[in-house]
Formats: structure tokens, sequence, C-alpha cells
């Protein structure tokens, strides 16, 4: 499986104005302990997970 970026380096700067932007990237709340992530420009592209942080706590 291929990675799409925009980054064509492959050292995205993932923090600050540089940062790639997350917009496309969805999550959805399973009513489990789990956390769907998925792509909403290629709807093969997802990561279910039982550990994950929520966005406030990340940043």
């Amino acid at each position: 499986m291929e990675t799409e970026t925009d980054c064509s380096s492959g050292d995205c700067p993932t923090v600050g104005v540089d940062a790639v932007s997350l917009d496309r990237f969805a999550a959805i709340d399973t009513g489990g302990p789990e956390l769907l992530i998925y792509d909403r420009n290629g709807e093969d592209a997802w990561i279910q997970s039982d550990v994950y942080f929520g966005h406030e706590t990340c940043i």
C-alpha cells in the first residue's frame, strides 16, 4: 500500500504554520472502546484502535 502525502521528501512538519493539514481525516466513535479514523479522500484508508488520545490532549 502506498502512502500519499503533500510532502515529497517524507519529512513533513507536524506542527507550526508549515504543518500538513489533517482536515481530510475524520474520527468516528464506534460506541465501544475503539475509535475509527478514516481518510475522507480515500475510502479504503482507515485505522481502528482501542488506544488513542483526544485532540485536546495532543496539542
